[in-house]
């Protein structure tokens, strides 16, 4: 019974997808073919890379609400530079790159220079970005995007879709920075105590800043592949990204309060919220109906958190003696 408790505690992520798509494969036969699975997996491959991106700002403690806009901003530039422009779509690929770093760096500098709750930084910068966007492209939508572009999401190399593959880079380096680099470390120290990593001579500021940095570097990355699948580029592209990876992270065990949770979760929790948008869509579920059921969701996944640390604080709490 103990050895049963243990698997679920340690494996339930992966029980509650398989449980998923159990249920929608029997709801729905068009969900069950093989089509389906891999358009899944294409269509949520820029929210995974986008949620390990936020994945790495709330192990530190933080937050970061822009990125919805951070990819339409993206998106954008890129548009602009390989369409208006004529340019290569290499250099867009480059300057989308480029401008994620800034805005990262615009996210963590203010956050740490302000000294105030990126929660309230980053609703700032969503606004700016957002406002941003629409005046350098006027509201556009740009299309006609080359086809050596599109590929990024729309291409296939041995039967894999391209855009999965990126994926699962950035997976392997998320994995690898976080669990065998000082820089994962730290930002695990931070968001598990932050006074203790300062004491530890840590240099908070800097890897806060770094934290964000990198976190945008994610967030243009899956702008592109969701530009390059979609052959569009627009403001609004991704509008409800902020809520998907939020929920995603949660529900991957990455907690609020920072210095916990994996990589690996947040692909796992990305993928039940993929499987729940195609599954409630497949099964004609009212969009109204889908906000419930993922707001419901949100709020479960907060619970559970507050739940799992509570009994870990128990469970560490030792009855004094006499």
């Amino acid at each position: 019974m103990e050895g049963a408790k243990k698997f679920v505690q340690k494996y339930y992520l992966f029980l509650v997808l398989l449980l998923v798509v159990i249920f929608f494969s029997i709801m729905s036969e068009p969900f069950r073919t093989t089509k389906n699975f891999i358009n899944i997996l294409v269509q949520n491959s820029y929210l995974v890379i986008a949620s390990i991106g936020i994945s790495l700002v709330m192990i530190s403690g933080g937050a970061d609400l822009s990125v919805s806009y951070q990819i339409g901003l993206v998106s954008v530039f890129t548009g602009i530079i390989t369409i208006d422009m004529g340019l290569s779509p290499v250099l867009g690929v480059i300057v989308g790159l480029a401008l994620g770093v800034v805005l990262g760096f615009i996210n963590g500098f203010f956050t740490v220079a302000l000294d105030v709750h990126p929660m309230v930084t980053t609703l700032a910068t969503m606004t700016i970005f957002q406002g941003a966007a629409h005046i350098i492209s006027e509201s556009k939508t740009y299309f006609d995007f080359p086809v050596s572009f599109k590929a990024i999401g729309q291409r296939y190399v041995g039967g894999i879709p391209v855009a999965v593959i990126i994926t699962l880079g950035m997976v392997i380096i998320a994995y690898v920075m976080l669990n065998h680099t000082y820089f994962g470390r730290y930002l695990y120290a931070i968001g598990g105590n932050q006074e203790a990593a300062r004491l530890a001579g840590i240099n908070i500021r800097l890897i806060r800043i770094a934290g964000f940095i990198v976190a945008s570097l994610f967030i243009a990355v899956s702008a592109i592949v969701l530009t390059a699948r979609s052959g569009t580029a627009k403001v609004d592209l991704a509008s409800d990204a902020v809520f998907s990876c939020f929920t995603a992270c949660v529900l991957g065990g990455i907690s609020f309060r920072g210095g916990g949770g994996n990589i690996l979760g947040v692909v796992v929790g990305t993928l039940i919220i993929g499987v729940l948008g195609n599954g409630m869509q497949m099964i004609g579920l009212s969009m109204y109906s889908q906000y419930i059921v993922k707001g419901a969701i949100l709020i479960g996944a907060i619970a559970f958190d507050n739940y799992q640390k509570k009994h870990r604080v128990k469970k560490l709490d030792v009855p004094q003696t006499a």
